[in-house]
């Protein structure tokens, strides 16, 4: 059974995560559908910049610290959930059929549809997996390493 205060220290690390969540789908779908950017670079623009905001909340509102001497292993941390969540990514991409959801708006009296929504399912889809590949070693990563206070027992 998980304790009270890791139950807390959970809701609020998913709620940062959302936040950063939004973020990193919102930039990456940017980045590659409106200005063209290959996935891999529109992934990494979005990840690097989840991090930094994530980092943030985590730091003062999850965790409660309010000093930067834990940057260098919470940098380290993030290179490698980075690495992880942009090849995943690349993995999901691969692995998941090319598919796209769309919406059409029927105007009367006319015999063709105008497109109202398109979403690429399997971007959407391999960001939702490789953010839950992340998020899993960022909380392990961050609550028993980066953010642990010295003596706790892990």
């Amino acid at each position: 059974m998980i304790n009270r205060d890791t139950y807390i220290e959970l809701t609020k690390f998913g709620i940062v995560g959302s936040i950063c969540f939004g973020l990193d789908l919102a930039l990456y779908y940017f980045l590659t559908e409106f200005f063209g950017a290959p996935t891999f670079v529109g992934k990494s623009v979005s990840v690097v910049s989840a991090t930094f905001l994530n980092y943030y909340l985590n730091k003062t509102w999850t965790w409660g610290h309010d000093d930067h001497s834990r940057f260098g292993k919470y940098l380290a941390l993030y290179v490698v959930s980075g690495l992880l969540n942009v090849l995943s990514n690349e993995l999901f991409l691969y692995t998941l059929p090319n598919t796209e959801f769309q919406m059409f708006i029927a105007e009367k009296g006319k015999a063709l549809m105008e497109p109202f929504l398109s979403i690429k399912l399997d971007k959407f889809l391999a960001v939702i997996g490789a953010t839950l590949v992340g998020m899993v070693v960022n909380f392990i990563g961050q609550k028993l390493w980066v953010f642990k206070i010295s003596g706790e027992q892990g």
